[in-house]
């Protein structure tokens, strides 16, 4: 046991566990289609449903935020504040906002290919911002990431995808804005609690969406224990755990511009629970897909020499 985390530990840069948090993040994001399905199948629309997980993630953190730290845990400072309400309002409400637009004028297949540009961002952001550096083999692992994905989600069927400049834009625009999580979520990371960063971003968040979106008579209509059941679950498991597991993720000593690779796991998680519990068809691009996107994670967070991965080397 002793040999193999030694050699994890040579394979992988930066603080292995901060990884493993990531890693478990985007697993736990992967049961997102699970519980939208589950919501649709009682009757809760799109907007619904985005609303409710924001809503119901918040009102979970309250009991488990007093438990751990008490009242002193939700004290926070206004620069933390500010970052709190630009994760909110950008990476969660206006997000799920231009990502449900995309989906209605281009489809499901082609806006999940553009939200997957999402890593390509953040590694421009994390040059910018964190003057980390981008070799070839960073370029290398982000391309076949994305490539990975688009296996998986067409199964090399292209009759799926649609062309819309307006539904293009909206999709890249949902990908620069999910970026945001991991950008502002590791600039708060450094001074917040990551507990207190998840519980007010959700707040403003699902403020943000209450006020566009007007779901109280939705919630009205479809209201019911299922209901309650689905969105409570929906709130605990891809919502609270996830972005708990994220943030703490980021406290670590992590490279941003691999954060984001190591968690598209997610598209895995997402696609294999299509197969073994909505009974969907996985051919052999899809399981080509898969390989090549967790290929892609192993590749982005092999150590090489300095020399090896500046830029231009």
């Amino acid at each position: 046991m002793n040999k193999i985390m030694e050699y994890v530990r040579k394979l992988f840069s930066g603080d292995i566990i901060g990884y493993i948090m990531i890693f478990g993040a985007g697993t736990l994001w992967g049961t997102i289609g699970l519980f939208v399905k589950l919501l649709g199948s009682v009757g809760a629309s799109t907007s619904l449903i985005a609303f409710m997980r924001l809503f119901m993630g918040f009102c979970i953190l309250i009991p488990i935020m007093l438990c751990t730290g008490g009242l002193k845990i939700f004290k926070i400072d206004k620069k933390g504040l500010i970052q709190c309400l630009l994760l909110g309002i950008l990476a969660q409400a206006l997000f799920n906002y231009c990502y449900n637009i995309s989906i209605g004028n281009v489809g499901v297949a082609t806006a999940s290919i553009l939200l997957y540009t999402a890593p390509v961002f953040v590694c421009i952001m994390s040059k910018i911002i964190f003057k980390e550096l981008i070799g070839k083999l960073k370029v290398f692992a982000l391309a076949i990431n994305l490539a990975g994905c688009f296996l998986m989600v067409t199964g090399g069927d292209l009759s799926a995808f649609k062309i819309s400049a307006f539904g293009i834009f909206f999709g890249l625009a949902a990908a620069f804005l999910y970026s945001m999580v991991t950008i502002v979520g590791k600039i708060a990371s450094g001074n917040v609690h990551p507990f207190t960063i998840v519980f007010y971003s959700f707040l403003f968040g699902w403020l943000t969406l209450g006020i566009i979106s007007a779901p109280w008579q939705a919630i009205a209509d479809v209201s019911g224990l299922k209901f309650w059941i689905y969105a409570s679950g929906y709130g605990l498991i891809p919502t609270v755990g996830s972005y708990l597991l994220y943030m703490g993720g980021l406290r670590k000593n992590l490279e941003i511009s691999k954060v984001p690779v190591i968690a598209s796991v997610e598209t895995v998680v997402a696609t294999l629970i299509g197969v073994f519990v909505f009974k969907e068809n996985l051919n052999f691009i899809s399981v080509l897909g898969i390989i090549i996107l967790l290929s892609s994670i192993v590749i982005m967070n092999m150590k090489l020499k300095e020399s090896q991965i500046k830029d231009g080397n």
